[in-house]
C-alpha cells in the first residue's frame, strides 16, 4: 500500500483511505463501506476515542507493519498537487507527531520513523512547521528533549515563521534557561531558519527578521553571559557545527555553547546594507533610495547593543558595525567603530572581523587614506595577523597550541578567509562602474606593509603573494611596483628620510649588505611575491645604471672579475648604499629559477628572465664590437660556477617533471618543491591537472633554455641566429637577445591560476552562504506515479536491451568481361554516353583508392621519421671497479682501491620500439596492398573505352557524317567530365584519359569552328585541365567569334587563373586574324576595348601571376594600334588616358605603347637631331591640344583632382608622361624651327612662333603644375599638388623647365638682342600664374627649384617685365619676390641699359634706370642677412650704371622705402651688402667722383634726400641706445666728407652757397634729435672738423645752416665760432670789410632768440660772433642813437668777458677797437650833456683793462689780497691791456675831463703816473723781456703829447700788428 500513487486519488478518497487503514483491524468491515462519506471520516477521526484505539493497536501489532503503515501516511499528504487538503495533511501530521513523539506507548518505536516521516511531509508542505510548532507548544513537557532532534531533522530552511511564532521563539529563548528545552529549542529553530537569498537576489526571510533576531540574540546574550565573556580562540576554532551537537557530543558547557551559537547565528545574518543587496555595495547609492539606518545612541531599538557596547561585549561591538551608522559612514566608522573593530581582534573572534570588513572596505577604497592614516586601525590588522598566525607572545602560543589540542583547528584560518574576502573585493572593484582593482590592490599592500620588518612576517607575505597573482591577473602589477619601488628607495635611503636609519640599520645588522624584500637569495612558497619585487629591483638596477655600468667595466676590461666591475661602478655611480654581488639581478633571477616548484605557472617566466640578462648582448649600445652574450662573465668564482651547474640540472629536472606530466603520470613532489608555507597560490586545495599539450610545450621550452644555457657559442661570439638549428627557437632567442620585455604568456596555465583563484574565492563563498540542508534517504522513499514520462522512460530502456535486426543478402549478377561496341552507339549520343559511363567510373575510383594508400603512405613514413629519433636515450648509470697496484718500495698492495664511475650509457626504450614495430608492419602491408594486381573489371573498363574511340575515329574516318562528329564530341567531354585531381596522380589513370582526350580532341575538336566557344567552356570550367584541353582551342577557326571568345578569356581573368589565361591568348593570333579576314573598323574597336578591359583587370601592378597574360595583352593591344595607323590612335589615346586617370593600367603598358608610337626611352645625346616619332606635325599639334584640353577639363570635373591635383592617381605613370609630353613638346619644337629656318634672325614670324610654342607648352603642362581657378565659391582655386607628391612634382616641373631651356637654346641665336625670347616668355607666364597672394610655399618652393637653372644670364627684361616684378613684390608671397630678384640678379644690366648712355636719350631707358635702382634696392633688403649671395654681383655693377637719369621723385621714393624697410642699423653694418647699399644710394645722389662729368638730374634735391635718410638712421640709433658716441661722431665725419665732395651742376655762387647749406641743414638736423650729451660731443667734433676740413666755400652755408637749423643756442654759437675762425684761418678774403663781408652776409642771428644767443655767446666766448652782430647791427641801422647803444651794450660785454685763454684773447681787440671808434664819433658831437656818460664809459673800460692786464686774478678771497691764481692770459694781451689803460688813464686826467685836445701838456694823475711807472718797469721782468720792443713803443707813444683820444685805435693798431701778426681776424683793425 505504500507504493500506491496515491498522488491520482481525489481528496474525498483520500480521507476514506485514511480513515480505513486506521479502522481496518480495530472495527468490523460494515463500518468500512464505500458508502462512507469523507466528512464522516473526519469526524470519526477527530474522536479521542479513536486515536487512542489506533495507538494502543500500534503498540501490540509489528513495529515494522507499523512503520510500513505510518509511511502510507506519510505517501498519502507528501504528493505536491495543488488541490490537496490542508486539513487532511494537518490531520496526517498530527497523527504522525502523535504516535512518534507524544504517545507513550509508541514513541519508542516510532520517534524516528516519525521524525524522518514528517521531515518528508514538511519538505512537500513547509507550513506544517507551523503545525507542529504550536502542537509541541503544548505538549512539550510530554515530548521534552526529543522535540530537539525532531526540529533539528525538519526543513527549517523551507519554512517562514509568522509573527506569533516568532513571539515564541522570542519567549523561549529570553524567559528560560540556557539548560531549558524551550531555550534550546528556540535555539535549534533559528539556527534552522534560511537566512540566504533567493535565486533573485532578494532574501528569503525579511530583513527586519534578521535585525529582530540579531537584537534578540543580543538580548539573550546579556541576559545569560553577561559576566561570563567567552573569549573567541575557541568559538572561532570550532567550525560550524551545530547548536544540538556542541551542546551533546562536544560536552561543553551551556555558556560556551550558546555562545557559539550566538556568534554562529548573528555572523549568518544579514544586517549591513552590503549585505542585505551585495549587488549595490560597490555603487553609489542615491539618498533618496538608500535605506535608513539606526543610530546607536538614538534608537530606542538599539538599546540592547549600545548596552553591550558600553560593557565592551565583543558580539554587541560587531552588532554596533554591522546595524548601526557606525558601519554605514567611513567618517563614524573611523571615529567611533575601529575601537570596537579592536575590542573585537583582541578578543579573538578573528571571523567576525573578516565580516566587518568586508561590509566596511568598499566605502573605504576610493578614499583610502582615512584608514591609511589611522594607526589604530593599521594595529589592528597587524595584531588579527599575529593573533590568527601563532606569531604572539610565549603565553599566548601556549593558549593557542591548547585551544588547538582541545578543539583540533590549525591556524591561518581566519588568515585565509581573509584572503579570500580580498580576493572578491578586487574582482568586484574591477566590474565597470567600480573604483578599479587599482585601489584595492594598492590599499592592501600599504595596509600589510605597514608593520616593521613585514617581509619576514610569513602571513604578512602570503597576503602580499595572493595580492600580487591577483594584479598579475588583473595585468596591474605596474601600482604594485610603484609603491614597492617607493619603499624600496626609501629602505636604501634615497629619500634623505632620518627616520629611515632603524630600518637601514635594521637591514645590515641582518647580514644583507643591499637591503631587499626578499629575505634570503629566493622565495620558494611566495613565488608571485617574488615575481614583482624581483621586477622592481629590476627596475631599479635599471633606473641606476648598476647593470649597465657593471656591463661596461667588464666589457672594457675582460680580465675583471664580476666584483671587480661592481666596485668600479659604485666608484663611476657614486653610490649611496655599497651594492653587494649576490645582489645583482642575475643572481636574483637564477636563484629564484632554482627555488620555484617545477608545476609552478611562473616558472617559464622566471627563466624567461634569467636569460634576458643571461643573454644579453651589451657591446652596440658602449661603442663597442659584439663579442657574444655577457652572462657567462657573471659566473666566475666557485660559487657561481657551482650555480651555473645547479641550473643546468633543475632545467633537466624540470623538463622531466613536465614531460611525466604530459604523459598523465603521477609524480611524487620532492621535498624541495613541497609547499609548506600557509596557504599558497601554487599549490590549490584541490588537484588540478594542467593540459597534457601545455605540459608538452613547457618541455619544448626548457629543454631550449638548457641549449642556450649549454652552448658556449653564444657566449663567445655573435652568432648568425637564421645558421641555428631548428631547436634553438631563433625566434625566441631573437627576442631575448633584442631584449624584448614582453612576457611570454603563452607559457604560463592562466586557467590553473584561475582556478586556484576561484578555490581561494570559494573560501569565503562557503562561509557566507547557508548551512546545506541535512539530506535524508526519506526524501527518496516517494515515488513519482503521476508523470507519464517516467513509466515511458523504463519501456525504453527495457527494449534498448535487444539487438537490431539484419537485412538480406544482395545478389550480383554476372556479365561478359568485355562486351562488344554496338553499331548503333556510334550514331546515337545517349547510347554512346551510357556505353563508357561505367568504364570511366571504374578508371576513375582506381585513381582515388590509388591516391588514399599514397597519403597513407606519406603519413606513415614521416610519423616513422618523427619517431626513431626518440629510440634512444642516455641514461645515468655507475660502475664500481676494484684497482689493484704493484705496491711502491718493496711495500705490497695495501688493497684495491674501489672506484665508482658515472656515465651515460645507450638505452634503448622499448615503449617506442613497439610503436616503431607497429608502423613498419603498416608500412609493409600497405606496400603489400599497392602491388596487388588491378582488378580485372578495371582491365576490362579500359579495353571497352579503347575500343569505342577506336571504332569511333575508324568509323568517322570512313564516313565524316554530322552524327557520327556529334556522338565523338559528346565522347570527347565526357571523358573530359571523368578528369579530375586522383586521375592526374596516378600516371596509368592519367595516361589513359590523355591518349583518349588526345585521339578524340585532334579528330572531333580542333579546327572545328563550331567546337570553339564549347572548348573555351570547357576550359575556363576545368581549369586545372588546361594544359591537357588547350590544343584542341583554336579561336581563329571562327573569325567571326574571336572577339567574343577573346572577351570570355578577358571576363574569367583573376589572379588564381594567370596560367590558363595566358596558355588561352596564346591561341589568339591577331596577326593573322587582322590580315586573313580583314574585320571591319567596328569589331576592331571593340577588340581595343576588350583589350583595354584586360589591361585595366591586370591592374596597376600585375600580380606575378597575371604577368604573361599582360604581356600578351600589351602586344596585342600594340599591335591593333599599329593596323592601318593612325585608325585607332585616338581610341587608344583615350582608353588610355581614362584608366589611368582611375589608375587601372600598369605603367609598362605605357611604355609599350610609348615604344610603338616612337618615343625614345632616354633622352636624345645629340639635341639638335629631330625626334621621329609616329605622328604627322597635324597629329602631334592635335595631340597637345587634346591632351592639353582632357587634363584640364579632368583637374576641374573631378572632384578629387581638384583637391589633391593629378599627380594623386597619376604618380605610377609620371615618368611615361613625361617622355611622352618631352617628345612631343620636342617634336613640335623642331618642326617649328625648321618651319622658320629661312627667316631671318629677328623675324617677327619667328617671335610670334616662339610665343606658339611656348603657348601650346604651358597649355600643356597647366593643369598639371599650375594653381587653377574654379568655379566653386567655397574652394576658388585649387592646388596641383599635395606635399606628399612634392617629389613626383618636382620631376614634372623639372622636365617643363628643361623643355623652357631647350627651347632657348634653340630660338636664341635667331632672335635680335632686347627682342623677347623664351625665358622672357616663361617670367611672364611665371608672374601671372605663380604669383597669387595665397600661393601654397611647398608649390612655390618647387617651382622656384627647378626654374632658377635656367640661364637667366640670357634674360633681357623690359619696363613690363620689371613692372610685373614690382607687382609681384607688393601683393604677391615673399618666396615669388625672392626668386625674381634672384634671377635677375643674374642679368647683365650693364647690356640691358647700354642704350641710356645713347646720345638719344628714350623715356624707357630713363624708367628702366630707375627701375633698376628699385630692384637693386628691393633686393638688398632681403640680402642683408646673408653673406654671400647674387644680389652683390647685381650691386657690384652699380658703379657702371647711369644713375645720373634718376630724377628726384623717384629717389625721394627710394629713400623713403629704405627708411620705412631698411634697419637703421645699416649705416654702421660692416657687411658688404649693406656698404653696396649705402654706396648706390649715394651714387644715385649724386656724390661721387665718376658721375661729376654728367649732367646729373636733381642732384641738389637727391644729395640733400640721402643725408636727410642718414640722419634719419642715426638719430633712431641713437634714441634707441643702439649705437656709441664714437661711432655716430664716425658717421657725422662721413655726412660732412660727403658734403664736401659734393660739387653741385649750379654754376651761380648764390645758387650754389645755398645748395651746400641745404645739405649742412640736414646733417645739423643730428645735432638737434640727439640727447644733450650726445649732441655735446658731436658739437665737440663738428668744431674740430671745421677747424681741421672747412675752408673757404665750405664754412659760409655751414655758417648759414648754422644760424637757421640749430635748434640749441649753445651749439649755434659755438659753430658759428668755429666757422669764423675756420673761415679767417687761411686769410678769408679782401673786401671794404677786410674779408669780413662774407660773414656778415652768412652770419643770421635768430630774431626770436637774440638775448639768449647773446647771452651764449658770452657764456662761451664767442666774441667774433658778437663783433659780426655789433656790425650787422651798426649796418642796419647807421644813427647816433643806434651807435650810442652798440656803445654802451659793448662796454656791458667788455665789463663781463673774461677770456679763457690765449686763443680768445685777441678776439676782444675787436671790440676794443669798435668801442673806441663809438665813442670817438660820440665825443665828436660836442654834446656836454653826454660828455659824463662817456667819461664813466671810458673809465669803466679802463678798469676792465687794468683787470686784464694784471698778472693774477683778483676774484675771490685770495685774489682780494693779492694771492689769486696766475691770470691764464698771455703776455702780450697784457702788454697790450696795460699799454691801453695807461694810455686811457692819460686821455682822462679826472673823472669829469677828458683830453680832447692833442698838444697840450699831458696832466698825470696819480694813476696814470702809476699805470706808467708799472708799463717802464715790464721789459725788466723776465716774462716781458722779450716783449720790450713793443713795451717801449707804447710808452712813447702814450707820452707823445700829440696823441689823445682819437690816437687811441692808433695805439691798439700799433700793438695788434707787433704782437698778433698770425691772426687774420683782425685784419680790419690793422
Amino acid at each position: 500500500m505504500s507504493e500506491m500513487p496515491y498522488g491520482t486519488l481525489s481528496s474525498s478518497m483520500l480521507w476514506k483511505i485514511f480513515y480505513n487503514m486506521q479502522c481496518a483491524e480495530m472495527d468490523g468491515l460494515e463500518k468500512l463501506s464505500c458508502s462512507l462519506s469523507a466528512e464522516d471520516c473526519i469526524q470519526g477521526l477527530r474522536e479521542p476515542s479513536h486515536q487512542e484505539k489506533f495507538q494502543c493497536w500500534l503498540s501490540e501489532i509489528n513495529s515494522s507493519d507499523g512503520i510500513c503503515l505510518l509511511t502510507t501516511f506519510a505517501h498519502m499528504a507528501q504528493p505536491r498537487r495543488t488541490d490537496i487538503d490542508p486539513e487532511f495533511v494537518r490531520n496526517i501530521v498530527l497523527e504522525i507527531y502523535e504516535v512518534s513523539y507524544v504517545s507513550i506507548a509508541t514513541r519508542e518505536i516510532f520517534s524516528k520513523v516519525g521524525r524522518e516521516l514528517l521531515a518528508a511531509i514538511a519538505t512537500a508542505h513547509p507550513h506544517i512547521i507551523s503545525v507542529l510548532l504550536d502542537r509541541l507548544r503544548k505538549t512539550i513537557e510530554k515530548v521534552g528533549m526529543v522535540s530537539l532532534y525532531l526540529f533539528k531533522e525538519l526543513p527549517l530552511h523551507l519554512w517562514t515563521p509568522a509573527r506569533a511564532e516568532v513571539g515564541l521563539i522570542r519567549d523561549w529563548l529570553l524567559n528560560f534557561s540556557l539548560t531549558a528545552v524551550e531555550n534550546r529549542l528556540a535555539c535549534i529553530i533559528l539556527e534552522g531558519l534560511n537566512w540566504g537569498f533567493q535565486p533573485n537576489g532578494c532574501l528569503i526571510l525579511p530583513a527586519s527578521l534578521h535585525s529582530e533576531v540579531a537584537l534578540l540574540v543580543i538580548e539573550a546574550y546579556q541576559n545569560y553571559l553577561t559576566d561570563k565573556p567567552y573569549s573567541g580562540i575557541l568559538s572561532e576554532g570550532i567550525k560550524q557545527v551545530s547548536y544540538l551537537a556542541n551542546m551533546v557530543r562536544l560536552g561543553q558547557t551551556p555558556e560556551s555553547s550558546f555562545n557559539q551559537w550566538a556568534w554562529d547565528l548573528v555572523l549568518r545574518l544579514k544586517l549591513h546594507i552590503n549585505k542585505i543587496s551585495p549587488q549595490d555595495a560597490w555603487c553609489p547609492r542615491l539618498s533618496s533610495s538608500a535605506p535608513i539606518v539606526p543610530e546607536i545612541t538614538d534608537s530606542p531599538t538599539m538599546h540592547p547593543v549600545f548596552k553591550a557596547v558600553k560593557a565592551g561585549i565583543p558580539i554587541g561591538c560587531f552588532l554596533a558595525i554591522d546595524m548601526t551608522t557606525i558601519g554605514h559612514s567611513l567618517e563614524k566608522f573611523c571615529s567611533d567603530g575601529i575601537s570596537l573593530l579592536k575590542t573585537m581582534v583582541q578578543s579573538r573572534h578573528l571571523k567576525a572581523v573578516v565580516h566587518i570588513l568586508e561590509n566596511i572596505l568598499p566605502l573605504v577604497y576610493h578614499c583610502q587614506f582615512y584608514l591609511l592614516k589611522n594607526e589604530q586601525f593599521l594595529s589592528c590588522i597587524q595584531l588579527f595577523l599575529q593573533l590568527d598566525s601563532g606569531t604572539q607572545g610565549v603565553t599566548q602560543q601556549v593558549t593557542q597550541k591548547v585551544a588547538q589540542h582541545l578543539i583540533g583547528t590549525s591556524t591561518c584560518e581566519n588568515i585565509k578567509l581573509l584572503n579570500s574576502v580580498i580576493q572578491a573585493h578586487i574582482l568586484e572593484s574591477s566590474r565597470p562602474g567600480c573604483v578599479g582593482a587599482v585601489a584595492v590592490l594598492e590599499f592592501w599592500l600599504q595596509v600589510l606593509t605597514e608593520q616593521n620588518l613585514w617581509y619576514r612576517d610569513k602571513a604578512v607575505l602570503c597576503l602580499l603573494d595572493h595580492l600580487c597573482r591577483a594584479a598579475f591577473l588583473h595585468q596591474q602589477e605596474e601600482c604594485l611596483q610603484k609603491l614597492l619601488y617607493q619603499q624600496h628607495k626609501s629602505a636604501l635611503g634615497f629619500h634623505g628620510d632620518k627616520g629611515l636609519l632603524s630600518s637601514l640599520m635594521g637591514w645590515i645588522v641582518a647580514g644583507n649588505i643591499t637591503p631587499s624584500f626578499i629575505e634570503g637569495s629566493s622565495l620558494t612558497g611566495e613565488v608571485w611575491f617574488a615575481w614583482l619585487v624581483l621586477n622592481m629591483e629590476t627596475m631599479f638596477e635599471e633606473d641606476s645604471q648598476l647593470r649597465r655600468c657593471v656591463e661596461h667595466e667588464l666589457l672594457s676590461n675582460p680580465a675583471y672579475t664580476p666584483d671587480q666591475a661592481l666596485k668600479k661602478a659604485q666608484v663611476r655611480l657614486k653610490l649611496q648604499v655599497v651594492p653587494s654581488l649576490q645582489r645583482l639581478m642575475i643572481y636574483r633571477w637564477a636563484q629564484q629559477a632554482l627555488a620555484t616548484p617545477a608545476d609552478h605557472p611562473l616558472l617559464p617566466l622566471v627563466w624567461q628572465k634569467f636569460f634576458q640578462l643571461y643573454l644579453c648582448q651589451p657591446g652596440p649600445e658602449f661603442g663597442l664590437e659584439v663579442k657574444g652574450c655577457i652572462g657567462r662573465r657573471y659566473f666566475h668564482s666557485a660559487a657561481h660556477l657551482s650555480l651555473l651547474k645547479s641550473l643546468r640540472q633543475r632545467l633537466v629536472e624540470v623538463s622531466d617533471f613536465h614531460h611525466a606530466a604530459s604523459k598523465a603520470l603521477k609524480v611524487p613532489c620532492s621535498s624541495g618543491e613541497a609547499s609548506d608555507g600557509l596557504l599558497t597560490p601554487g599549490t590549490p586545495i584541490t588537484q588540478y591537472m594542467t593540459s597534457p599539450e601545455l605540459h608538452t610545450e613547457l618541455v619544448r621550452l626548457f629543454t631550449v633554455f638548457a641549449l642556450w644555457l649549454d652552448d658556449e657559442n653564444l657566449q663567445k661570439q655573435e652568432m648568425y641566429l637564421p645558421s641555428l638549428p631548428k631547436q634553438y627557437d631563433t625566434h625566441r632567442l631573437a627576442k631575448i637577445m633584442q631584449r624584448q620585455q614582453e612576457v611570454w604568456m603563452e607559457h604560463v596555465d592562466i586557467e590553473r591560476v584561475q582556478y586556484e583563484l576561484q578555490e581561494v574565492l570559494s573560501l569565503w563563498s562557503k562561509v557566507k552562504s547557508e548551512p546545506a540542508p541535512s539530506q535524508n534517504t526519506s526524501f527518496s522513499i516517494f515515488t513519482d506515479f503521476i508523470n507519464p514520462l517516467a513509466a515511458r522512460q523504463r519501456i525504453l530502456t527495457h527494449l534498448r536491451k535487444h539487438d537490431a535486426p539484419q537485412g538480406a543478402l544482395l545478389l550480383v549478377p554476372m556479365k561478359a568481361p568485355v562486351p562488344d561496341i554496338p553499331t548503333k552507339s556510334l550514331s546515337d549520343e545517349k547510347i554512346s554516353t551510357a556505353l563508357i559511363q561505367e568504364d570511366l567510373a571504374k578508371l576513375q575510383h582506381q585513381a582515388k583508392l590509388a591516391t588514399v594508400r599514397e597519403t597513407q603512405q606519406v603519413a606513415l613514413d614521416s610519423e616513422l621519421l618523427e619517431v626513431l629519433p626518440q629510440l634512444y636515450i642516455n641514461r645515468e648509470d655507475q660502475l664500481s671497479m676494484q684497482l689493484e697496484c704493484r705496491g711502491k718500495g718493496g711495500q705490497p698492495c695495501q688493497g684495491p682501491a674501489h672506484v665508482t664511475v658515472k656515465y651515460s650509457r645507450l638505452h634503448k626504450l622499448d615503449p617506442v620500439q613497439n610503436q616503431i614495430q607497429c608502423l613498419k608492419s603498416d608500412i609493409k602491408q600497405l606496400q603489400v596492398d599497392g602491388v596487388k594486381a588491378p582488378p580485372q573489371s578495371l582491365a576490362e573498363a579500359a579495353v571497352h573505352t579503347e575500343n569505342f574511340i577506336t571504332a569511333l575515329v575508324n568509323a568517322y574516318k570512313l564516313n565524316p557524317s554530322p552524327g557520327i562528329l556529334k556522338v565523338g564530341i559528346t565522347a570527347f567531354y565526357q571523358i573530359v567530365s571523368f578528369v579530375c585531381e586522383d586521375t592526374q596522380r596516378h600516371p596509368p589513370t592519367r595516361q589513359f584519359f590523355t591518349s583518349c582526350i588526345e585521339i578524340l580532341g585532334q579528330v572531333f575538336i580542333r579546327d572545328v569552328r563550331s567546337e570553339c566557344k564549347q572548348m573555351l567552356k570547357t576550359i575556363l570550367l576545368n581549369r586545372h585541365l588546361c594544359n591537357l584541353l588547350s590544343p584542341y582551342f583554336t579561336p581563329n577557326a571562327s573569325p567571326a567569334e574571336l572577339v567574343s571568345l577573346y572577351e570570355e578569356v578577358v571576363n574569367t581573368l583573376h589572379i588564381d587563373s594567370g596560367d590558363v589565361i595566358f596558355m588561352l591568348l596564346t591561341k589568339f593570333d591577331l596577326t593573322e586574324w587582322l590580315s586573313v579576314p580583314q574585320p571591319q573598323f567596328s569589331e576592331r574597336s571593340r577588340l581595343m576595348e576588350i583589350i583595354h578591359q584586360a589591361l585595366c583587370t591586370c591592374g596597376l601592378e600585375p600580380e606575378p601571376e597575371v604577368l604573361m597574360p599582360f604581356n600578351i595583352f600589351c602586344k596585342h593591344w600594340t599591335e591593333l594600334l599599329l593596323y592601318q595607323f593612325p585608325d585607332h590612335y585616338s581610341d587608344f589615346l583615350r582608353l588610355l588616358m581614362q584608366s589611368s586617370s582611375k589608375q587601372l593600367l600598369s605603367p609598362d603598358c605605357w611604355r609599350t605603347s610609348l615604344r610603338v608610337l616612337g618615343c625614345s626611352p632616354h633622352p636624345m645625346i645629340k639635341k639638335n637631331k629631330t625626334r621621329s616619332i609616329l605622328l604627322s606635325p597635324q597629329q602631334a599639334d592635335e595631340t597637345i591640344e587634346w591632351l592639353s584640353k582632357y587634363f584640364l577639363k579632368l583637374r576641374l570635373s573631378n572632384g578629387d583632382f581638384r583637391s589633391f591635383g593629378l599627380l594623386s592617381k597619376w604618380g605610377p605613370y609620371i615618368e611615361e608622361v613625361k617622355r611622352f609630353w618631352e617628345d612631343l613638346i620636342t617634336y613640335v619644337m623642331d618642326l617649328e624651327l625648321n618651319n622658320c629656318s629661312k627667316e631671318p634672325v629677328g623675324s617677327p614670324r619667328l617671335v610670334k612662333a616662339l610665343e606658339n610654342l611656348h603657348a601650346k607648352m604651358a597649355k600643356l603642362f597647366e593643369p598639371w603644375i599650375l594653381v587653377l581657378d574654379t568655379d566653386n565659391t567655397s574652394h576658388p582655386r585649387c592646388s596641383p599638388w599635395l606635399e606628399s607628391d612634392a617629389a613626383a612634382a618636382a620631376s614634372l616641373v623639372s622636365l617643363y623647365a628643361r623643355l623652357m631651356e631647350t627651347m632657348h637654346e634653340k630660338f636664341k641665336d635667331r632672335l635680335l638682342p632686347g627682342q623677347r625670347g623664351a625665358l622672357w616668355f616663361h617670367l611672364m607666364h611665371y608672374c601671372e600664374t605663380c604669383t597669387s597672394p595665397k600661393m601654397p610655399e611647398y608649390l612655390l618652393y618647387t617651382y622656384h627649384t627647378e626654374y632658377s637653372r635656367l640661364p637667366w644670364k640670357d634674360l633681357h627684361p623690359d619696363q613690363t617685365l620689371m613692372n610685373h616684378f614690382f607687382n609681384v613684390e607688393r601683393g604677391s608671397p615673399k618666396s615669388c619676390f625672392l626668386f625674381m630678384g634672384e634671377l635677375l640678379c643674374e642679368v647683365n644690366w650693364v647690356s640691358v641699359l647700354s642704350d641710356s648712355l645713347s646720345p638719344q636719350l628714350s623715356p624707357s631707358a630713363q624708367t628702366m634706370v630707375v627701375s633698376v635702382l628699385y630692384l637693386m634696392v628691393f633686393l638688398a633688403k632681403e640680402d642683408l642677412s646673408k653673406p654671400e649671395s647674387s644680389v652683390l654681383s647685381l650691386l657690384d655693377q652699380s658703379a657702371s650704371l647711369p644713375w645720373h637719369l634718376v630724377d628726384f621723385p623717384s629717389y625721394q621714393n627710394v629713400t623713403r622705402y629704405v627708411s620705412t624697410h631698411y634697419p637703421a642699423s645699416l649705416v654702421l653694418s660692416h657687411d658688404t651688402s649693406s656698404q653696396h647699399v649705402i654706396k648706390l644710394l649715394r651714387m644715385a645722389a649724386g656724390f661721387g667722383t665718376k658721375t661729376q662729368m654728367l649732367h646729373h638730374k636733381d642732384m641738389t634735391l637727391k644729395c640733400q634726400a640721402f643725408l636727410h635718410l642718414m640722419v634719419q638712421f642715426l638719430t633712431s640709433l641713437d634714441q634707441n641706445g643702439n649705437i656709441s658716441l664714437a661711432s655716430l661722431e664716425t658717421e657725422m665725419e662721413k655726412l660732412l666728407e660727403y658734403i664736401v665732395i659734393f660739387n653741385p651742376p649750379e654754376t651761380d655762387l648764390q645758387q650754389r652757397h645755398m645748395a651746400t647749406c641745404s645739405l649742412f641743414a640736414e646733417m645739423l638736423t643730428l645735432l638737434n634729435e640727439a640727447g644733450i650729451s650726445t649732441a655735446e660731443g658731436l658739437g665737440t667734433k663738428l668744431h674740430s672738423w671745421v677747424e681741421k676740413r672747412a675752408r673757404g666755400p665750405l664754412v659760409l652755408p655751414l655758417l648759414t645752416a648754422a644760424c637757421r637749423c640749430l635748434a640749441s643756442v649753445r651749439h649755434m654759437t659755438r659753430t658759428t665760432e668755429a666757422c669764423i675762425l675756420s673761415y679767417f684761418t687761411d686769410g678769408g678774403c679782401a673786401d671794404q670789410y677786410s674779408g669780413w663781408g662774407p660773414i656778415l652776409v652768412s652770419l643770421q642771428v635768430p630774431e626770436l632768440t637774440v638775448e639768449d644767443f647773446i647771452q651764449e655767446s658770452l657764456n662761451l666766448g664767442s666774441y667774433l660772433t658778437l663783433y659780426v652782430y655789433i656790425l650787422q647791427r651798426l649796418n642796419l641801422e647807421q644813427t647816433l642813437l643806434n651807435e650810442k647803444k652798440t656803445l654802451v651794450r659793448l662796454s656791458s660785454w667788455i665789463s663781463q668777458v673774461f677770456p679763457s685763454g690765449p686763443p680768445d684773447e685777441a678776439k676782444l681787440f675787436l671790440w676794443w677797437h669798435k668801442l673806441l671808434e663809438l665813442l670817438q664819433i660820440q665825443v665828436d658831437q660836442d654834446d656836454t650833456c653826454a660828455l659824463d656818460t662817456l667819461i664813466l664809459t671810458l673809465i669803466a673800460f679802463q678798469n676792465r683793462l687794468a683787470q686784464l692786464s694784471e698778472e693774477r686774478l683778483n676774484s675771490g678771497i685770495l685774489g682780494a689780497i693779492g694771492l689769486g691764481r696766475k691770470s691764464p692770459l698771455s703776455s702780450r694781451f697784457r702788454v697790450v691791456a696795460r699799454s691801453m689803460s695807461a694810455f686811457l688813464l692819460v686821455q682822462v686826467p679826472s673823472e669829469n675831463q677828458l683830453r680832447l685836445h692833442p698838444g697840450t701838456e699831458l696832466q698825470l694823475s696819480a694813476k696814470a703816473q702809476q699805470a706808467l711807472s708799472v708799463l717802464e718797469q715790464m721789459p725788466s721782468n723776465k716774462q716781458y723781456s722779450e716783449l720790450h720792443v713793443s713795451v717801449n713803443q707804447a710808452i712813447q707813444f702814450i707820452k707823445y703829447p700829440d696823441h689823445g683820444l682819437r690816437d687811441s685805435n692808433r695805439l691798439l693798431t700799433l700793438l695788434v700788428n707787433a704782437l698778433y701778426t698770425d691772426l687774420n681776424y683782425l685784419d680790419i683793425i690793422r
